[in-house]
């Protein structure tokens, strides 16, 4: 009942957010100029489609790393799935990386421990190329941030504000990378949990000191693996980099003038915004006003910014069905798996015990077998 509440308040203000950004728009204009996109609009599918195969290309090398092999369409088909689930749900990065680590252990037989460790070693890689994508994008597009700066604030601070904000990711990311390195903040957590205090967070941390071993080895692993650490890493920059080319297809498609600065100060700062505001769904409402408040004080014409929100929500909107049929069609494959891997009313008998058995007199489930 909380998590409804909640999704439904954030879900209010959002759109409140998002009519109060287009309020004033000529909205005749904006629909003519959505119309003008024409048979080129499957063009503004590409890029998202080609940063979840580079994505994927990542995570089946870092899989790799720890001697996991995944096929490479099945994680493709986990990834857009995920990201539909945060794109949609209220905090759903949290959501979708848990359902990650979940589908890879049913569909790709990754246990659920190095799943989870695969997708905070994709959160830590994501972070530092994070740092440099802010970073490049405050320098490519430290005019048109100083022109926003220079309306906004009276002075020429913005373009500084961008490039400093780049330390975050790059701090958040260097110091889960030191855990990736030597392990420490895995031991160090259990071991302050083992010395605390209170008795609950001694047993909870004696609890988990089996798992906490497995992590350790898994994150050292692929730390050690520089090769694959740092080719992620670059997967993960031309993530970012694609975002920044779906924006400026955009802007292109609209009509707008060729402005290739233009579109990675904007889509930076949003970027920024969309992080800040990471409980929304798809960052509802707070990414719309940013794209309808910095266009404009860019010097984009209004009706085209809020051409761009609508054509930027439709292609999310259309990701996120493919998502979610992904995602159908992933529980239905585990279904199946699960239902093959029981077995059959005649291969079951009876032992001398009263207990049913398999054809080796085994429960399928005995011998580690797992299905979501």
């Amino acid at each position: 009942m909380r998590r409804r509440l909640l999704s439904l308040v954030v879900l209010v203000l959002g759109v409140a957010l998002l009519i109060r950004a287009l309020s004033g728009v000529d909205l005749r204009g904006a629909v003519a100029t959505v119309a003008r996109i024409g048979p080129l609009a499957p063009l503004v599918l590409l890029p998202f489609g080609i940063s979840m195969a580079i994505d994927a290309a990542a995570a089946c090398g870092l899989l790799a790393a720890i001697g996991r092999r995944a096929p490479f369409a099945r994680v493709v088909a986990i990834r857009i799935g995920t990201e539909a689930l945060h794109l949609t749900v209220p905090a759903g990065f949290v959501v979708g990386d848990s359902v990650t680590a979940a589908l890879l252990q049913s569909r790709c037989s990754v246990p659920l421990t190095s799943g989870a460790t695969i997708v905070v070693a994709r959160r830590w890689l994501m972070m530092r190329a994070h740092a440099g994508y802010i970073a490049l994008g405050a320098i490519v597009g430290w005019q048109a941030l100083a022109q926003v700066s220079a309306r906004a604030l009276g002075s020429a601070v913005l373009p500084w504000i961008v490039l400093a904000s780049a330390l975050v990711p790059l701090l958040f990311s260097a110091l889960l990378g030191a855990s990736f390195r030597s392990g420490g903040l895995v031991a160090a957590a259990i071991g302050a949990g083992a010395r605390a205090p209170w008795a609950w967070l001694r047993r909870l941390a004696g609890r988990w000191r089996v798992g906490a071993t497995s992590i350790h080895a898994i994150m050292v692993q692929i730390g050690s693996a520089r090769g694959v650490v740092w080719s992620a890493t670059a997967g993960y920059f031309v993530c970012w980099l694609l975002e920044w080319l779906d924006t400026a297809l955009i802007l292109r498609l609209l009509g707008a003038p060729p402005g290739l600065a233009v579109a990675m100060a904007a889509e930076v700062g949003i970027s920024l915004v969309r992080a800040i505001g990471n409980v929304a769904p798809a960052g509802l409402g707070v990414q719309d006003a940013g794209y309808a408040t910095l266009f404009p004080a860019m010097g984009v014409r209004p009706e085209v910014a809020a051409a761009f929100v609508v054509v930027k929500r439709a292609k999310e909107a259309v990701w996120i069905a493919i998502g979610y049929a992904l995602l159908a069609m992933q529980r239905r494959a585990a279904a199946r798996a699960a239902a093959a891997a029981e077995p059959s009313a005649d291969d079951q008998s009876v032992g001398c015990d009263g207990t049913r058995a398999g054809s080796n007199g085994m429960h399928p489930l005995a011998n580690g077998e797992h299905a979501l």
